[in-house]
C-alpha cells in the first residue's frame, strides 16, 4: 500500500467579492427569469409616470466618453439611462440598496463599477454593498465580475 499514496485534494474556495470587485447587470438573468425588465422599471421604480415610453425612438447613437467609440443603444435604454442620470441626489437614500445599485448601473450604461464606486454613488457602506451584491443570491441580475485565472 505504501506505493499508492493518497491523492491530495486541493480545496476550491468560492471567490469572494471585495470593494474593488466590479459589478454589472447580467441581462441574461432577466431573460431567464420570470421577470420583465421593462415592467420592473415602469412599475416598481415608477418610471411610467416620468418617462414618455410611447416615443418612436428605436435606437440612439451614443459616444463612449472614455474611448470615443460610437455605439447604438435601444431607445428605451437611452431614456432610462438619461432619466437615472438626472435624479436628485437624495433619491438613492430613499430607495432600497438593490434598487439604488440597479439605478446607478443603468445610469452608467451598465459599464462595470466597483463595489466602492457603487457605495459612493448610493451613499451606503461599501461592505454592506459588497455583501449584498456579491453574495450567493442574485438581485435584479446584478453580478460580480471575477477575472478568470
Amino acid at each position: 500500500m505504501a506505493n499508492n499514496p493518497r491523492p491530495t485534494i486541493k480545496a476550491i474556495l468560492p471567490k469572494r467579492a471585495t470593494p474593488a470587485t466590479k459589478f454589472k447587470i447580467d441581462y441574461a438573468w432577466w431573460d431567464n427569469s420570470d421577470l420583465d425588465i421593462k415592467t420592473y422599471l415602469l412599475v416598481r421604480l415608477k418610471l411610467g409616470e416620468a418617462l414618455d415610453v410611447n416615443t418612436e425612438i428605436e435606437e440612439v447613437d451614443l459616444v463612449d466618453p472614455h474611448t470615443a467609440e460610437v455605439y447604438r443603444v435601444d431607445g428605451f435604454q437611452y431614456l432610462v439611462q438619461t432619466y437615472f442620470n438626472q435624479l436628485p441626489d437624495d433619491f438613492m437614500a430613499h430607495t432600497s440598496l438593490v434598487d439604488a445599485a440597479f439605478c446607478v448601473l443603468l445610469a452608467n450604461a451598465n459599464r462595470p463599477m466597483s463595489g466602492l464606486e457603487i457605495a459612493e454613488r448610493i451613499r451606503r457602506d461599501p461592505e454592506t454593498v459588497v455583501k449584498t451584491l456579491g453574495g450567493s443570491k442574485i438581485y435584479q441580475g446584478i453580478r460580480p465580475i471575477f477575472d478568470e485565472d
